[in-house]
C-alpha cells in the first residue's frame, strides 16, 4: 500500500518481538509495489473505478510463492468489505492457504484484553473507512463504537491527505494544523464518551507523542496487527505489553 506503510509495521515487528541479536528475529518479507494499488479511498468513494482488491491479491499469492505463511495488509481502509471480501474470494480461487488476519478483528481482541474496562471506542480514519464503517467489526467483541461528526471528518482526513498540510503529503512530517485538527477530533470523540481511541490510519499516530489522550488509550492499529502477526508465528517470542 503506502511504502511508509509498510516500512512502519516492519519496524514494529521488529521492535515488538523478544531478540537479543539478529538471529533471534522473525522471518518477513516486505512487499512495496505500490503504484499498481489504487488508492483505497478513493476506491471507496467511487472516484476510482479498479478495485485494488485484484492487485493486492496477486501480490499476497507471490509472498505464499516467495515462503509467506501469515501476512497482513498494512492499510486500515483495504479493510473495508468491498476491498477485503474480495481479496479473499481470490486468494480462495487460487487455492491459497495463507493466513491473512484481519486488522480490526485483531483491534478488538487487543482492546478487549488489554482495556477491560472500555466500552466504547472512538474511531479516527480516512474519509474511506468512515464511509464503510468498517470498525464497527469491534462490536462483535462488545464493544461500541462512535464516530465523529461529517464535519469532523472532513478535517480529519485532511489532516492525512490536505495537499499543504497533510501527513502524506509531508511524507509522514506532522504539521501544525494537522495536529491540531486530529486533537480536537479526539477531543470531540471523548466528549462523546469514548474510553478509547482507535487510530485507525498508519499516519495518525505520528500527531500524538503519548499512548494517551485526556486518559483514554490511543489504540495504534498498525502496532496492534504487528504484535498479531509475531503471536501468530512465534508467541513466545511477543514483547510484553507496555501501556
Amino acid at each position: 500500500m503506502g511504502p511508509s506503510a509498510g516500512i512502519d509495521i516492519s519496524y514494529k515487528i521488529v521492535d515488538q518481538t523478544i531478540a537479543s541479536k539478529d538471529q533471534e528475529h522473525l522471518p518477513q518479507i516486505l512487499y512495496s509495489e505500490p503504484e499498481i494499488i489504487g488508492d483505497r479511498t478513493e476506491y471507496i468513494m467511487g472516484r476510482i473505478s479498479e478495485n485494488p482488491a485484484y492487485n493486492i491479491a496477486k501480490i499476497l499469492l507471490k509472498l505464499e510463492s516467495a515462503g509467506a505463511g501469515i501476512a497482513c495488509l498494512a492499510c486500515n481502509s483495504a479493510h473495508a468489505p468491498q476491498i477485503f471480501d474480495v481479496i479473499t474470494g481470490e486468494l480462495s480461487k487460487n487455492n491459497s492457504s495463507i493466513w491473512l488476519l484481519h486488522i480490526i478483528d485483531e483491534v478488538g481482541k487487543f482492546i478487549k484484553h488489554h482495556y477491560p474496562a472500555v466500552e466504547k471506542v472512538g474511531i479516527l480514519g480516512t474519509s474511506g473507512t468512515y464511509k464503510t464503517n468498517q470498525y464497527s467489526r469491534i462490536e462483535g467483541f462488545g464493544l461500541e463504537t462512535v464516530n465523529v461528526s461529517p464535519e469532523e471528518q472532513t478535517k480529519v482526513h485532511n489532516s492525512i491527505y490536505h495537499p499543504e498540510y497533510g501527513i502524506k503529503t509531508l511524507g509522514g512530517t506532522v504539521s501544525e494544523k494537522s495536529r491540531h485538527l486530529l486533537t480536537d477530533a479526539a477531543g470531540w470523540l471523548k466528549e462523546k464518551g469514548a474510553g478509547a481511541i482507535v487510530l485507525g490510519c498508519t499516519e495518525l499516530p505520528l500527531a500524538f507523542s503519548d499512548k494517551s489522550y485526556k486518559g483514554m488509550p490511543l489504540i495504534d492499529a498498525s502496532l496492534v496487527l504487528a504484535r498479531a502477526l509475531i503471536h501468530a508465528h512465534s508467541p513466545g517470542k511477543l514483547k510484553p505489553w507496555k501501556e
